[in-house]
């Protein structure tokens, strides 16, 4: 363990972290720290707990003297992510009480946003389009926002800030704050120590919570954790192109791949297959809003996917006077001539859907084309689950 990790679980145990069992080791490849284990846990053993007082929310910065006066000088109240950028931006190496902690942070990252690459959206999948255009925007703002509070701060040192905030912060439903812009709610924290758990989407061993009746945060084993291996949690249901984006790493196999057919999109596609969309089954499509993606995780078309199509292929008299409720929520089985119409249309939108996709990877560059090409193995595999069912 190097001098800096050293001190940093000293300053833990001087803190009142509680990790027995536990070591922070750097794996292999270039993926920071992560947290081994080297005892057996059981289900629902806790593996760390952390005084909830630990937790670096917007209303425990908010409630320090130095922050407080900050932010009484600001016009507007600064939302919890604003809040947390701040005080990364303006806590200085050396002179912090969290300087152990700041020392172990990454000193640089590896998502588009920090290494300056610049996506046009249009490039994009949809499933990310509006989540990249976001990130940029907060950026921004929020780099406008400190530079004026914070005039001794520069929009580098603020990029940095906000990645650590962005990439390490945990949800956590936090009581409200007058100090702090609760518009949108407060359900974020940074907790040291914690942070430090990488992602795995499916095979995770841990989950974290707050527990407010101990006055702890914890992480509770999900099952047997053998000695020896890394402790995993799960940042969330994450294709690779928002890892990239929101934490800068993709994994391979991610199974959580996903095609987003918006609506409009779909009533394209069922217009291509030979259905007669009218204003009315875009009416009832747009009440039920089911959605109508592909996921990597289904073995073919989702329930939903299916029941969208058997909504547009209903005739008039089947819509009238919501006669269609009677039909899309009942319980009986669906006939079989109109289940295989429904098989016969997906396979058309489908085909049509990877069609456009693989078309649009030949006229994109090489650092989006990627995401384009994992959306067409969904679709393919899709495809693929019509056949296995003939």
């Amino acid at each position: 363990m190097s001098e800096g990790l050293e001190a940093f679980v000293k300053w833990c145990n001087s803190r009142g972290y509680k990790f027995n069992g536990l070591e922070i080791v750097r794996p292999p490849g270039d993926c920071g720290h992560g947290i081994f284990v080297k005892q057996n846990f059981r289900a629902e053993d806790v593996m760390i707990q952390i005084p909830e007082t630990e937790m670096i929310t917007a209303g425990a910065v908010a409630d320090l003297p130095r922050y407080s006066k900050i932010l009484a000088q600001a016009d507007n109240l600064l939302t919890p992510m604003e809040i947390l950028t701040m005080f990364f931006c303006l806590e200085e190496i050396g002179e912090s009480p969290w300087t152990p902690y700041l020392r172990v942070l990454p000193k640089s990252f590896d998502t588009p946003s920090y290494q300056k690459r610049d996506f046009d959206p249009k490039t994009l999948p949809l499933s990310v389009r509006s989540y990249w255009e976001n990130q940029k925007k907060e950026i921004h703002s929020i780099t406008n926002k400190l530079i004026k509070l914070c005039p001794e701060v520069d929009s580098e040192r603020i990029l940095w800030a906000w990645h650590v905030v962005n990439t390490r912060c945990i949800f956590v439903e936090n009581s409200e704050h007058e100090m702090v812009d609760n518009t949108d709610g407060d359900t974020i924290a940074v907790i040291p120590f914690v942070d430090m758990l990488n992602h795995q989407p499916t095979s995770f061993q841990g989950i974290a919570k707050h527990e407010r009746v101990n006055g702890t945060y914890v992480v509770r084993a999900t099952r047997t954790v053998v000695e020896g291996s890394e402790l995993f949690v799960c940042y969330g249901p994450h294709e690779n192109a928002r890892l990239l984006i929101e934490y800068g790493f993709t994994l391979k196999n991610n199974p959580y791949g996903k095609v987003f057919i918006p609506h409009d999109v779909l009533f394209t596609l069922a217009r291509i297959a030979g259905i007669q969309v009218t204003r009315e089954h875009e009416r009832i499509i747009q009440e039920i809003n089911l959605p109508s993606h592909l996921y990597a995780t289904d073995e073919g078309p989702s329930w939903a996917l299916r029941n969208n199509i058997r909504v547009l292929l209903l005739d008039h008299e089947q819509m009238k006077d919501a006669k269609w409720k009677a039909i899309i929520y009942s319980h009986d089985p669906i006939e079989d001539e109109v289940d295989e119409l429904i098989e016969d249309k997906l396979k058309i939108i489908i085909r049509e859907l990877r069609d456009g996709i693989a078309a649009k990877t030949q006229k994109i560059s090489d650092d989006v084309k990627w995401m384009w090409e994992e959306q067409v193995l969904i679709c393919d595999t899709a495809l693929k689950s019509f056949e296995q069912d003939e």
